[in-house]
């Protein structure tokens, strides 16, 4: 759905192609696992590889064994946000910038939604009471807010609380290679970890290569005003490239010391915290908490952009 998308929009895009390796005996029977799991849930071009074979295809990897994701690809994210935003403006969508959403409540006409702009926000002390300068009775509210949508929703009066999640913070950083040449011609993926999908290389559409993200899980999202103000931390510390190192060398052995200098980070709203098995993602409707017109996007990290078109996809068909 994303690649004819872009085809049809002229957003730029790339199929690479995926490798998702096993470094370690104990890895292998992994691999297997997510095999069945892919195919139970429709994916059916994986290929399972020997390392050597994986080894060809790219000969800087050094691996046991290794999935093969023909499909995967890499997209221009910003063309394709504003694609999507020039859609919605077409189609007579009113965008309010410097705008934020500080709660709502079920009310006697059916949903309120308070709002406030922006900059009203900025000096608040936190922890304090926030008077909404604007009221919308919506007839669908679909909370997507990132970051925000948990805080958001436990600012929702009516809302049984026993259907919102806590939340979970974890930064991401990444490094990029200061070698001009891309090493590997595909993504290449470790196997998942404990809170993320492990530190793979990623590619970008001018051939730049990115290692990450790794996972630092964040104090925070108490506060609501500050999620709603995306007061997150954003920081790379130049010094958890120590730590990328021996990580990236477990499947790019000639990766050399000095190689590496910090990027960017991003912070992943999530369901599950430290030690915990990943949750999924928590598409919440009327069926579910009983509000009608009210649906809550939780916990949509990796990979929701990717997905970000089945997911209205599957919006559109259940509550509209």
């Amino acid at each position: 759905m994303l690649y004819k998308y872009c085809a049809e929009r002229g957003v730029a895009h790339k199929q690479l192609g995926k490798l998702i390796v096993a470094t370690g005996a104990a890895e292998t029977g992994k691999l297997d696992m997510l095999l069945r799991n892919a195919n139970e849930n429709g994916v059916n071009d994986l290929q399972l590889m020997e390392g050597s074979q994986a080894m060809e295809l790219e000969p800087e990897l050094r691996c046991l064994k290794a999935l093969l994701s023909p499909s995967t690809g890499i997209v221009d994210s910003h063309s394709f946000m504003l694609s999507l935003l020039a859609d919605a403006e077409n189609l007579g969508t009113t965008i309010s910038y410097n705008t934020a959403v500080i709660g709502g409540q079920v009310g006697y006409e059916g949903l309120e939604l308070h709002i406030c702009e922006s900059k009203e926000l900025q000096n608040h002390p936190v922890g304090s009471h926030v008077t909404p300068q604007l009221v919308l009775l919506p007839k669908l509210l679909i909370n997507s807010a990132g970051l925000s949508a948990v805080p958001l929703a436990k600012q929702f009066h009516g809302l049984d609380q026993a259907f919102v999640p806590n939340p979970h913070y974890a930064r991401g950083c990444y490094f990029t290679l200061s070698q001009t040449k891309s090493p590997f011609s595909h993504l290449i993926y470790p196997l998942p970890e404990d809170g993320g999908i492990g530190v793979h290389v990623t590619i970008d559409l001018n051939g730049q290569v990115r290692f990450g993200p790794d996972v630092e899980w964040l104090d925070g999202g108490e506060d609501p005003v500050s999620c709603f103000l995306n007061r997150f931390d954003y920081s790379v510390n130049p010094t958890r490239c120590s730590v990328f190192y021996p990580v990236v060398r477990k499947y790019f052995p000639n990766l050399k010391d000095g190689s590496l200098e910090p990027g960017y980070s991003g912070i992943r709203p999530k369901l599950s915290g430290p030690g915990q098995p990943p949750s999924d993602f928590v598409i919440q409707g009327q069926d579910i908490h009983g509000i009608t017109g009210l649906v809550n996007l939780f916990g949509i990290e990796s990979p929701g952009l990717t997905s970000s078109l089945s997911i209205a996809e599957h919006i559109v068909s259940r509550y509209l």
